[in-house]
C-alpha cells in the first residue's frame, strides 16, 4: 500500500516520505480500515518535529490521528463490526495510508447520510470542542462564549456545538471573508484581529462583563489577554499553543476565574467509553445540524503540500487527505 512516513523528525514537510509499506495486520480486538479519507491536524506538525509524544527510537512511523474508510478485514474477538461496514477510526497514528488499523473501542459506524469525508474532519476537532466546553469549560445555555481562532477544525465545531447548547457566541478570525463565514455558522459576534484589538470588542459586547468562557487554541499573548477577557466566574480552556506559549501551571486567577489546559488524548485515555459520544455528533451532522467545514483536500501523494496549507494559517476549516 501506498503511505506517508517519517523516518526522521523536521521542521519541515521535506521529511514526510511517500512510500510503499506493507498493509498492516489487524490483532485481536482490531480492525483494519480501507481508508478513503484522512484528516491532518496540528499534533501531526508536532509529531513531524519531533514534539508529540514519539521519541526517536520509535521511527519510522506514519502519521495521522484520524480516518474513515470502510472494514477490510476484522482481528480476532470482534462482534460489533462487520467487514464493508463504514467506519471513522481514531488510532492517533497509521491515518496518512491506504489502510490502517485501529481498536474497536477507537472505532465508530458512519451514518448513511454522513460521508467518509465529512467523518474523518469530526474526531479531533468536535470532539475536542464537545468535551472541553461541556467539561472544564461548563458552557450553559445563555453565557457567552469566546473562541480564539474562530476558523480552525476546533473553532468552527465550538461556534456550532456552543449554539447547539444554548450560547452565545463571539469569535475571533483573520479576515472578513472569515468573519462573514463564522456569522453563517452561528457566531453572534465576529471580530477581525487584524483590524482590531479583540479585548476592547469583547467588553464593549458583554457591557463591560466579560465572557463565562474562553475556548482558546493559540497561545503566547492571545492567551494572556484571553485571561483578561474573563467575567467573574469566567472559566479559559486551553487546547493547544498552536502559535505561542501556554503556561505549564494555569495562573492563580481572581474572582471565581479559572483556566485549564484541555487535551482530548489525554480525556479519552482517562475515559475510553467517551468516544462513543462520536455517535450523537455524527448524527447531529447526519440530520443537517452540524456543518462539517473543510478547507481543502489533496490527495495522499500531495501530503507535504497539505501541511504546508495547514502551516500557513489560510485555510478555513479542516484540511484532508483523500485516498
Amino acid at each position: 500500500m501506498k503511505a506517508i512516513r517519517i523516518h526522521n523528525f523536521g521542521p519541515t514537510e521535506e521529511v514526510l516520505q511517500y512510500e510503499d509499506v506493507p498493509v498492516p495486520e489487524p490483532k485481536s480486538g482490531e480492525v483494519l480500515i480501507k481508508v478513503e479519507a484522512a484528516s491532518l491536524n496540528r499534533a501531526d506538525l508536532g509529531l513531524r518535529k519531533g514534539a508529540y509524544r514519539i521519541s526517536p527510537d520509535q521511527l519510522p512511523v506514519i502519521p495521522g490521528r484520524e480516518c474513515a474508510g470502510t472494514i477490510e478485514k476484522l482481528g480476532a474477538n470482534i462482534s460489533e463490526f462487520k467487514i464493508g461496514q463504514r467506519v471513522v477510526g481514531y488510532p492517533s497514528l497509521g491515518g496518512y495510508a491506504e489502510y490502517a488499523v485501529a481498536k474497536t473501542a477507537e472505532v465508530r459506524p458512519i451514518p448513511d447520510d454522513v460521508t467518509s469525508a465529512q467523518a474523518a474532519a469530526l474526531p479531533t476537532a468536535f470532539l475536542t470542542a464537545w468535551f472541553g466546553l461541556k467539561t472544564d469549560g461548563n458552557l450553559k445555555t445563555g453565557e457567552w462564549l469566546l473562541v480564539q481562532g474562530g476558523s480552525s477544525g476546533v473553532g468552527t465545531a465550538a461556534i456550532q456545538i456552543a449554539k447547539h447548547f444554548g450560547a452565545k457566541v463571539i469569535a475571533t478570525t483573520g479576515s472578513e471573508e472569515k468573519a462573514r463565514r463564522l456569522r453563517q455558522l452561528g457566531a453572534d459576534v465576529t471580530i477581525h484581529v487584524s483590524q482590531d484589538d479583540f479585548l476592547p470588542e469583547v467588553r464593549r459586547v458583554t457591557n463591560q462583563r466579560g465572557v463565562d468562557v474562553v475556548l482558546e487554541m493559540i497561545g503566547g499573548e492571545v492567551y494572556q489577554k484571553s485571561l483578561q477577557a474573563l467575567a467573574p466566574g469566567g472559566r479559559l480552556v486551553s487546547s493547544g499553543g498552536a502559535f505561542g506559549a501556554i503556561p505549564d501551571s494555569p495562573p492563580a486567577l481572581t474572582e471565581g476565574r479559572k483556566a485549564t489546559r484541555f487535551s482530548l488524548t489525554n480525556y479519552l485515555k482517562a475515559k475510553p467509553e467517551d468516544f462513543k459520544e462520536l455517535d450523537e455528533i455524527l448524527k447531529l451532522v447526519a440530520e443537517k445540524k452540524f456543518q462539517v467545514v473543510f478547507g481543502k483536500t489533496f490527495p495522499l501523494a500531495e501530503t507535504r503540500a497539505a501541511q504546508r496549507y495547514l502551516e500557513g494559517r489560510e485555510h478555513f476549516g479542516k484540511v484532508l487527505l483523500t485516498m
